[in-house]
């Protein structure tokens, strides 16, 4: 009998754990021949989302949890779960339900099938601005030019088999991408459509700078696209000062006067700007080098039960 290991990062959903359990454990008679274990992984909340795990372990042996010091972000929850889940395959979604769980019942067909790893592809992406939307579009178009797979409607709703685990668990890095990363380890896989659902209960954590903040802390960390950026930046200011001197050649042959203070201001400003920008973004590598180096978990338990 095959064991469904249900993956669910939390921070601060003390209103949609009872109601998510009760969804996942309606499944299990739609599904022959399989077992669940739950884990939750508390990201620090300062809500009763802990009390709630712990009683519900109490009620169900099947429910595991692990309670983070402080909040260490959902990459963390996601890599420490994997980490802890024993199940013959592993699905990952959000509590809050916004990822469909009736899709679960066809990921795992799938696996039966010998996918290694089924993505969740966003038909509809739910409640949000257009302004996230167009955000989004960015973002995850640089993602899927840089690794070569189309990730513009990806999510963390995934179902891995336990040999995908095992080999994202292992990975040492401190700043990972879990829903890039899916993709990159390769194995058979296949993508399944769903609608994003609203929200059970409570409000979204997630800010337009939150957002934003984890785009560019995922692009740095996935990606060499920023460096090769100051590259292009250098092009372009040398294409600028070459126009300035054939305009001022030019302009001399034909015995005119250069007004060169404005063009010197000019390019002055031009290129301290471009040079700062080339030094934030190398900065801005070295100090993940920085962490990477300082060899600091990428998460402290502070209470887990397996």
């Amino acid at each position: 009998m095959a064991t469904l290991s249900i993956l669910a990062p939390c921070y601060n959903e003390e209103d949609s754990i009872t109601l998510f359990y009760n969804e996942i454990v309606k499944l299990k008679d739609k599904i022959d021949g399989i077992e669940l274990e739950f884990l939750f992984v508390d990201d620090g909340s300062t809500d009763n989302t802990y009390n709630k795990l712990v009683e519900l372990s109490r009620q169900d042996p099947r429910v595991k949890y692990i309670s983070f010091s402080r909040n260490f972000g959902k990459e963390a929850a996601l890599f420490s779960g994997l980490r802890a889940v024993t199940g013959d395959c592993t699905v990952v979604l959000d509590v809050d339900l916004q990822h469909p769980p009736e899709k679960i019942i066809e990921m795992y067909q799938l696996w039966q099938e010998g996918y290694e790893i089924v993505e969740g592809i966003k038909t509809h992406r739910g409640k949000e601005s257009i302004f996230h939307k167009m955000m989004s579009a960015v973002f995850y178009g640089m993602i899927s030019r840089i690794i070569g797979i189309d990730m513009r409607n990806s999510s963390d709703f995934k179902l891995l088999d336990k040999t995908v685990v095992t080999q994202l668990a292992a990975l040492k890095e401190r700043d990972t991408f879990f829903r890039a990363l899916s993709y990159w380890v390769g194995f058979r896989s296949i993508s399944i459509n769903y609608e994003v659902q609203d929200r059970i209960a409570g409000k979204t954590k997630w800010s337009f700078f939150s957002l934003f903040g984890y785009a560019v802390k995922n692009l740095i960390s996935f990606s060499y696209a920023p460096l090769h950026l100051i590259s292009i930046i250098g092009i372009i200011f040398l294409l600028i000062g070459i126009g300035f001197a054939i305009d001022a050649f030019i302009s001399y042959l034909m015995g005119k006067a250069v007004g060169g203070y404005p063009t010197l201001v000019f390019l002055i400003i031009l290129s301290s700007g471009g040079i700062m920008l080339s030094l934030g973004i190398v900065g801005i590598y070295i100090a993940k080098i920085y962490d990477q180096i300082k060899e600091r978990p990428q998460y402290i338990i502070k209470n887990k039960k397996e």
